[in-house]
């Protein structure tokens, strides 16, 4: 049997070319994350069960993709809750809060509820997915007391005494997710309240994990003026942190603590945003603030392996006659003129330095993908041209573009003449294609 629609009666009810979109570019990153382990830490910031079931399902899907992952509950807003609720004050000693008997049996159910709750949707997920995965839980953190620090004693807050990385990687192996939360036992058995961000950077420092993701109710950093911070360096963290607000602050020790720890990439998402993770990981510009050692998406030369890269960037732009064509060959001969930015295994950016003589030079194939709205990444490859040309006594730069001229005109470029070209390149001028030159002082 079959089913027929007529073509009047044909109604779809999702709209497929974003779809089709969205996997083109999600498609290198779904590679590049095969076999990696990610941290997550869970937010309950918004613990309502729609949002968490969306949450667990994007999870199963990056775990089903090959990615293994090791989930951390947070139940600080629950816990804030409780304790507005029963008009309680909540003590604290910096960012730590400090936990009683009382308190701590409070936490223990809250910590149970979230679990099972889960747990539940859990499998709801893997049923509907028909995914193979497990969830783990077991005693893979071992705590010690935090004891008293500057007089003040924390009773049953602890942290983290060491991380059974051995014990969680042998389940990821068999391709279990593990969830943990922020409840552990010390060797003596006694049960301890731990930071949860805490846990989540001991734990990617102690799994040498590719990514620990940090999410919260607040959805990235911001600057001085209040705008998104898409990426930050290590060192700028420091300089950050005042900006913040406290929640945002916590993460952001966890993830120094972390890259310094070893980890590739941390990043600070928003628990409140759906598809937040895997906009975040699987776009290039995502949602949150990424923070790495170095910045993620550096300007390097381009090898003769990234050319299926560079030509996937640079077909849509010849085809629309914004940049002259280039054969393989052409740009294989040529790849040592070529600089790019990568990031994730992704092109998203790519220009050419080409000499014409002893004091000028062109600047060619400047492009940015387009799947990004980043605006830096033209700038940035801009900038480190000018720094190359300089460094080669270079004191004049030429363009030539159809479409572009403003955008150079912004950066510091006046127009040109074909006579103002160096003879060599004035013999090679399309006068066809129109080109209009222009020309920066160095």
């Amino acid at each position: 049997m079959h089913r027929t629609i007529p073509c009047q009666e044909r109604s779809f009810t999702i709209q497929t070319q974003p779809l089709v979109a969205w996997l083109r570019e999600a498609g290198p990153y779904i590679e590049q994350f095969r076999d990696k382990t990610f941290v997550v830490l869970l937010s309950d910031s918004d613990p309502t069960e729609s949002h968490v079931s969306r949450l667990v399902e994007d999870l199963v899907l990056l775990n089903a993709l090959g990615v293994h992952l090791v989930l951390i509950q947070s139940t600080r807003h629950a816990i804030d809750s409780y304790i507005a609720e029963q008009g309680l004050e909540s003590a604290y000693h910096g960012h730590r809060r400090i936990t009683d008997e009382s308190l701590l049996n409070r936490i223990i159910s809250l910590v149970s509820q979230h679990r099972l709750t889960f747990r539940g949707l859990f499998m709801r997920a893997k049923h509907r997915n028909r995914a193979r995965s497990s969830l783990i839980s077991g005693n893979f953190v071992s705590a010690k007391p935090l004891g008293v620090h500057e007089g003040i004693n924390h009773k049953l807050t602890g942290s983290v005494r060491r991380i059974d990385a051995e014990g969680i990687h042998r389940q990821l192996q068999a391709g279990s997710i593990v969830y943990l939360d922020h409840l552990a036992h010390s060797p003596a058995g006694e049960l301890y309240n731990l930071a949860s961000e805490e846990v989540a950077a001991e734990t990617a420092v102690a799994l040498h994990a590719d990514k620990l993701i940090l999410m919260g109710e607040t959805p990235h950093c911001i600057d001085a003026q209040g705008d998104r911070i898409s990426e930050l360096a290590l060192a700028l963290i420091g300089t950050t942190q005042a900006h913040q607000n406290d929640e945002m602050k916590r993460r952001l020790d966890a993830a120094e603590r972390a890259v310094r720890g070893g980890v590739g990439r941390c990043h600070l998402l928003g628990a409140g945003i759906d598809g937040a993770i895997l906009t975040e990981l699987m776009t290039a510009d995502g949602t949150g603030t990424l923070i790495a050692s170095q910045p993620a998406a550096p300007v390097r030369q381009a090898r003769v392996d990234d050319l299926p890269g560079l030509i996937h960037l640079l077909a849509p732009l010849e085809e629309k006659g914004a940049l002259v064509q280039r054969s393989r060959d052409k740009l294989e001969a040529e790849i040592n003129h070529f600089f790019i930015i990568e990031q994730d295994g992704r092109i998203l950016g790519s220009a050419a330095l080409y000499p014409l003589d002893h004091a000028s030079a062109e600047l060619a194939a400047l492009a940015v993908d387009h799947a990004t709205t980043e605006q830096s990444i033209g700038s940035k490859l801009l900038k480190h041209i000018e720094q190359q040309a300089r460094a080669s006594s270079i004191t004049n730069l030429f363009v030539l573009t159809t479409q572009a001229s403003d955008w150079f005109k912004e950066r510091g470029f006046v127009m040109s003449s074909v006579e103002a070209l160096p003879e060599n390149r004035q013999a090679l001028y399309n006068y066809q294609r129109n080109s209009l030159i222009l020309q920066k002082e160095l």
